[in-house]
């Protein structure tokens, strides 16, 4: 009778048992936490393409902190825009002084203000569609026929002109720094009277007189 009652105990305790096994088999799941690195910033940024039509300005230390506001401006750090006629033609040395001559003996060498007059008609003339339908380069309006007759004078291509109006001349051209509207175009030498040749009278600046014209 106690051996029965032992099978009968064992019978009823076995699955109970194997719960207990299969509990105690079971792991415990593993949370495997990732640390993601953090993101490198772009060692090579992509670089601001520079403005073809700015010119680098490094004899002007003012100009390099005046443009820093915005990722735009950032390109035009340290330099100076071109002018109308620089973004049409390459000025060279050649062009400058052949400029330079020109205003020289035109103004008669009397002032900075004088010469740079000149240079301004000039410099207005090679913009105005009046002349040559389109811009046009210095050569061309400086050889126009019947225009400045200075270029006439014996000499005068072998006339070495000062450097200041060679600097003006570039001042002009280059950075197109005009001293005079655009719309004036013609002048003449003080002794020829303010109504000359019809045009509007602008101004008497050393010694030449200067006249309004229309540049289409």
């Amino acid at each position: 009778m106690k051996r029965l009652i032992a099978v009968w105990l064992c019978l009823c305790l076995l699955p109970y048992s194997f719960a207990v096994a299969e509990e105690q088999e079971t792991p415990e799941p593993v949370i495997e936490t990732v640390t993601l690195a953090p993101e490198e910033p772009d060692p090579s940024p992509v670089p601001i393409p520079p403005d073809p039509n700015w010119i680098l300005a490094a004899d002007e230390p003012e100009t390099v902190e005046a443009f820093a506001q915005t990722a735009a401006e950032e390109r035009h750090r340290g330099m100076r825009p071109l002018s109308r006629y620089a973004r049409a033609f390459t000025v060279t040395e050649a062009d400058l002084k052949l400029a330079a001559r020109v205003a020289y003996l035109e103004a008669g060498g009397r002032s900075e203000r004088a010469y740079r007059a000149v240079l301004c008609v000039l410099y207005n003339r090679c913009a105005a569609k009046r002349f040559g339908g389109k811009i046009t380069d210095i050569s061309t309006e400086a050889y126009r026929k019947g225009q400045f007759s200075v270029v006439h004078h014996k000499g005068f291509g072998t006339l070495e002109p000062p450097e200041k109006i060679v600097e003006a001349a570039r001042d002009v051209f280059v950075y197109g720094n005009l001293d005079l509207p655009e719309n004036v175009l013609f002048f003449c030498a003080s002794r020829l009277g303010k109504n000359w040749g019809g045009h509007r009278f602008y101004k008497d600046i050393g010694g030449n007189l200067f006249f309004y014209g229309n540049v289409d």
